[in-house]
């Protein structure tokens, strides 16, 4: 009797164990395909607006090899607080390649976008997607105006965004590229004396700038 009370309880506690580790791995693939993408998207908690030499760095996961980062008006990585932009304006993606630090970048844009292309000297319209990948970009940017309109092929107001990529050694000794997101020119600023509902702004004169 004590011996089938034993294997019973020891019955129990191997399908407890594996019911565990089966509601832990259920409860990980409901956070990385449902919670996650939801909190990755609140609203940042930066409440001044972008500034000119703003930089943001980013560094693919080597595990996941796959990393994104997000530019908008109140949420993202980027969150520029200018209510022209558009949450998810410009949403960047890196796939690492598997045994080098080669990556393949992709822009999906969500609003008014021109884009500049490494090595190019003029802007053009940005259609809905662009490629290029990692060596590209290594000391010639890739850039960015965003807006909310274009008007005969022309932004009258705009924030350039830039995208770089550099290699550094991490505390293990080891080589990776990092990508660098940098705040250009904000034309023709952003009138921080002006609050809206939301905790955004507009485009106008920067807070103290002098008339012309």
């Amino acid at each position: 009797m004590f011996l089938s009370i034993a294997i019973l309880d020891s019955f129990i506690l191997v399908l407890s164990g594996v019911l565990t580790v089966a509601v832990l791995g259920l409860g990980l693939v409901v956070y990385n395909q449902f919670i996650h993408p939801v909190i990755s998207r609140k609203e940042s908690d930066r409440f001044i607006p972008v500034q000119t030499g703003d930089k943001y760095d980013l560094v693919v996961d080597e595990l996941s090899r796959f990393a994104s980062f997000h530019i908008g008006s109140k949420t993202g990585n980027l969150a520029t607080r200018c209510n022209a932009i558009s949450e998810d304006h410009l949403i960047f993606q890196f796939k690492k390649s598997r045994d080098s630090e080669d990556y393949t970048i992709t822009v999906l844009k969500n609003g008014p976008t021109f884009y500049k292309p490494p090595r190019m000297e003029h802007y053009g319209k940005m259609e809905s997607k662009e490629s290029f990948e990692s060596y590209e970009i290594i000391g010639h940017p890739v850039e960015f105006r965003i807006s909310d309109k274009i008007a005969k092929e022309r932004m009258v107001n705009f924030i350039e965004i830039s995208l770089t990529s550099s290699f550094y050694f991490n505390r293990s000794g080891k080589e990776r590229m990092k990508f660098t997101f940098e705040v250009g020119k904000i034309q023709p600023g952003i009138n921080r004396k002006v609050r809206f509902r939301g905790d955004v702004y507009g485009f106008g004169k920067e807070e103290g700038a002098e008339e012309d």
